[in-house]
């Protein structure tokens, strides 16, 4: 066992010494029936990779933490710790995460947003994908292209597709 460790010291940390200020992973994503160019082609979405810190850092931002009270508004007390009653607004956090990672098209685009009415880019994904099925469609493509989420196990793959036909 000594024998590992001692391989393990000699190993170099530069290797995880990486520039931060990489080039962003742009990655293109199916577009929806709605959005079609002058051809008829469904137009392709683009989705910027985000970084696990800028994710949970929206996810952050839409959880609530509160102390929790009993019956007679006295703070709940267990095991010496104030109990706090958590709150997560995952729709909004997932809306917001599509907001960021999506840059075609970009639901954050001025133009755009005085087109719908929409005073929120957090709500843009409502005006923009407004059908349950196209809004879902996006959502899930989004999240597995952030790694958030993976394929449905049912769901068979592009290239599996392709492998199945010949």
């Amino acid at each position: 066992m000594a024998e590992k460790t001692n391989a393990a010291s000699n190993k170099s940390l530069k290797y995880f010494m990486r520039d931060l200020s990489e080039k962003e992973e742009i990655v293109e994503i199916p577009g929806v029936e709605r959005y079609k160019d002058e051809e008829g082609n469904i137009i392709p979405f683009q989705v910027r990779v985000l970084s696990q810190k800028t994710i949970m850092d929206i996810y952050d931002k839409y959880k609530k933490k509160e102390i929790a009270y009993d019956k007679k508004g006295h703070p709940i007390v267990n095991s010496g710790e104030v109990a706090f009653i958590v709150d997560n607004d995952a729709g909004r956090a997932t809306r917001r995460i599509m907001v960021e990672a999506l840059i075609y098209p970009n639901l954050k685009d001025k133009e755009l947003m005085d087109h719908y009415k929409c005073p929120s880019f957090d709500d843009m994904p409502y005006f923009i994908f407004p059908k349950a099925d196209e809004y879902a469609e996006v959502q899930k493509n989004v999240l597995i292209a952030l790694g958030i989420s993976s394929p449905d196990e049912g769901e068979e793959k592009p290239d599996e597709i392709d492998e199945a036909k010949k």
